[in-house]
């Protein structure tokens, strides 16, 4: 195994040796001035979004694309920018932070930065120094800087949402009948996001329309069937979601949690909050995906002294915790844990470091033993 940047061996699963590699290979890649990338499925509605947000590149000099998790932003940009010129795409979903990406390079015509949720500050600064430049921004929350003009995308309408699912469906299955109030129904319960319309209809070649609607009490147990060349918070429902979740602060995850139990308990500021970072609607409602995302496991209760090992819980997350114990015990690896959950592998190492902290134990072999006594 060797650094992609300068070759050098490795000795841990990475692909550089070092910052200073990961910044010199991020910042050659973004220097590359490319156009949007073709796709080979076809884009679906969106007709009014698309002028909207034309109208507001051509009168603003910075405009972000806001809104919740697989609402398709990114797609979206790319079917404006299709057919413009001197066009510098980013794409920030791994990147760790945003050097200076015009350094030595000739300043484009119009720069896309894509998922800039976790980089907020870097993509502020960047753009902080570069006071001509045109951006064009899709993020879970606005970038909060001066010109900048925040277009919040919401989702499809029922109209677009079965022509959508009915598009890809067929793709894959010829014999697919659109017209069955079933679809209606799958598009509602999926609250019409493109992402998760996506997943479903993939799942047409070996399910049924009433075997996924039978399924979607358990969706991110189901909608995981992204392509493996897409980034992998559109490979699962429950990534994209979770992406924009490990940016809260342990403030703003519980009042999630607590929002999706009894949303009128919730602080109005914190509410604020939320909505904000697009897990709350505009008018402050909740998309059902995102309320079954933060109802797994919670617990609101104040943290309580701790217990001794034999009479410990884990938090709110206790389900989904116990579950990992449950698992760790059977003997499975982090990765294979990550595969039955259909969460990321961090996630994963996380769940395990919290269980060790909250049972007082050090080992995986004592996570096991206490899984046997509880």
């Amino acid at each position: 195994m060797a650094c992609e940047e300068c070759g050098a061996p490795l000795t841990t699963p990475a692909k550089y040796c070092s910052g200073a590699c990961r910044q010199r290979a991020y910042r050659r890649r973004a220097r590359d001035v490319v156009p949007a990338s073709a796709r080979l499925d076809t884009f679906v509605g969106r007709t009014t979004e698309q002028a909207e947000l034309t109208r507001l590149l051509a009168r603003n000099r910075i405009v972000t694309v806001t809104g919740p998790p697989g609402v398709g932003k990114s797609r979206l940009v790319h079917e404006v920018i299709a057919h413009r010129q001197h066009v510098l795409v980013v794409e920030l979903a791994d990147a760790g932070s945003v050097p200076d990406l015009l350094a030595d390079a000739p300043a484009p015509g119009l720069l896309v930065l894509d998922g800039c949720e976790h980089v907020l500050q870097d993509c502020a600064d960047l753009i902080a120094a570069h006071p001509s430049l045109r951006v064009l921004a899709t993020s879970h929350k606005a970038l909060a800087v001066p010109g900048e003009q925040e277009y919040r995308l919401k989702p499809l309408s029922q109209y677009e949402a079965k022509r959508l699912f009915s598009d890809r469906a067929a793709a894959l299955d010829s014999d697919f009948d659109e017209n069955t109030a079933l679809l209606d129904v799958v598009c509602e319960r999926l609250d019409r996001l493109p992402l998760a319309l996506e997943l479903a209809a993939r799942l047409v070649r070996v399910l049924t329309l009433e075997e996924i609607v039978a399924r979607l009490d358990d969706r991110f147990a189901v909608l995981t069937t992204g392509p493996r060349d897409a980034p992998a918070h559109q490979r699962s429902l429950h990534a994209a979601i979770e992406r924009g979740y490990e940016l809260l602060s342990s403030a703003e995850k519980i009042a999630l949690h607590t929002f999706a139990l009894s949303p009128g308990t919730v602080d109005p500021e914190m509410a604020q909050r939320l909505q904000a970072r697009s897990l709350l609607e505009a008018d402050f409602t909740m998309l059902e995906s995102v309320r079954q995302f933060a109802l797994p496991g919670v617990r609101i209760d104040p943290p309580h002294p701790r217990a001794e090992p034999e009479e410990s819980a884990p938090s709110w997350r206790e389900e989904r915790l116990l579950r990992v114990a449950a698992m760790v015990a059977e003997g499975l690896t982090n990765k294979q844990i990550a595969d039955g959950l259909h969460v990321s592998l961090r996630t994963v190492e996380a769940d395990v470091r919290d269980l060790k902290s909250v049972l007082g134990v050090r080992s995986r072999a004592q996570i096991a033993a206490w899984t046997t006594q509880a």
